[in-house]
């Protein structure tokens, strides 16, 4: 697959999209296994609470004391029957979550995988529609300057690392957007977006090479179903603990408080924690994808010490989805001495000794 330009697609006739061979839109697909999720999970939920609501008041009505021995002595009667359709729900479930571990690209972690990229192309289709409706006056057409510039890093990334398979079997396209916003964004089937704000804030191609291969690597790894596939099994968690909650706390308040506690407990100790996880996977990917394409992949901590001088405001680690500015410039750095061999490896031209501090930072 060459990486090409080939085509420029107008919409609603003042937006542009700017291709590069098989950049392009993939096509919908009938498996939306996500979106039946946002319809099948609420009414799991409440019919778990309402199911164990129900049980808790035969249990705690006086009024229903032959209720209550009727449920006890069912139970009894019937425990091993019970016992062998829990334990086999159990080992088929335990059978069907092996069965969906696979390696993750590149870095060949271990990670449950539910869902491909093909389940969210409608609901990525959908996204990218607003997005495009939101920024329909403001995207760039290629013969932009800040278009032409940001192809050319993409495409000096796509060349150096075609061979890879992660990389030349994903449909990328590229778009640029005149906003102010410092930030570049790539969704599962390989479509970038990249702000023009980046651009300014970014000191040299090498920043810029950094922040598009770190969006890359999202769209490699394929985080975004990988992260779907998570909250799936934290769902169907949740909704156990509910019916538990509320089937045998003894009151509504404290069936929603422990409900609210575990809410909080599951984002705070496991999903944020996990989001952070994979950011710092698609910093160290991005690196490499960088080192292939003979960028200076020193500037990479540059850029988030710069973040940090620039942020007004930053919410605290364990807070958000992404780790702190700081975390990253730290992470990254410890990265370059191998980015710089995978470099080498690759007979890229010899960097100078030091690199150049960025403005922002010497006048700080």
């Amino acid at each position: 697959m060459k990486f090409l330009l080939n085509r420029i697609k107008r919409i609603n006739n003042t937006t542009f999209l700017f291709n590069c061979n098989k950049f392009h839109t993939s096509h919908k697909q009938d498996a939306i296994a996500p979106i039946l999720w946002v319809i099948i999970k609420p009414i799991s939920k409440l019919s778990s609470i309402l199911i164990g609501r129900s049980i808790r008041k035969i249990i705690n009505s006086p009024n229903n004391l032959h209720k209550k021995e009727a449920l006890v002595n069912h139970f009894k009667l019937r425990k091993k029957l019970y016992l062998f359709g829990i334990s086999s729900l159990g080992i088929g479930c335990y059978a069907n979550y092996l069965s969906h571990i696979e390696e993750t690209p590149i870095t060949h972690r271990k990670r449950f995988i539910l869902f491909n990229t093909e389940h969210f192309l409608e609901i990525e289709d959908i996204e990218k529609k607003d997005m495009l409706n939101l920024y329909k006056d403001k995207i760039l057409p290629i013969s932009n300057e800040k278009t032409q510039r940001t192809y050319q890093v993409a495409k000096r990334l796509f060349m150096a690392n075609k061979t890879m398979p992660e990389v030349k079997d994903i449909d990328w396209k590229l778009t640029v957007i005149d906003a102010d916003l410092v930030n570049a964004h790539a969704f599962p089937s390989g479509e970038v977006f990249v702000y023009s704000g980046l651009l300014d804030f970014v000191d040299n191609d090498d920043e810029l090479a950094f922040v598009i291969a770190h969006e890359m690597a999202h769209a490699i790894l394929q985080h975004t179903a990988e992260t779907m596939s998570q909250l799936r099994l934290l769902d169907i968690f949740s909704i156990g603990l509910s019916f538990l909650f509320w089937g045998f706390l003894p009151a509504d308040w404290s069936a929603i408080l422990m409900e609210s506690l575990s809410n909080q407990f599951h984002k705070y100790y496991y999903e944020l924690p996990y989001s952070r996880k994979l950011e710092k996977e698609a910093d160290l990917v991005g690196m490499q994808l960088a080192a292939r394409a003979c960028f200076d992949i020193r500037y990479s901590p540059q850029f988030w010490t710069k973040m940090k001088i620039s942020s007004k405001e930053e919410i605290p680690e364990f807070l958000s989805t992404h780790p702190s500015n700081d975390t990253r410039a730290l992470d990254l750095e410890s990265l370059v001495p191998e980015a710089l061999k995978i470099r080498q490896d690759c007979k890229c031209y010899e960097l100078p000794k030091t690199i150049k501090q960025s403005k922002i930072i010497l006048s700080n």
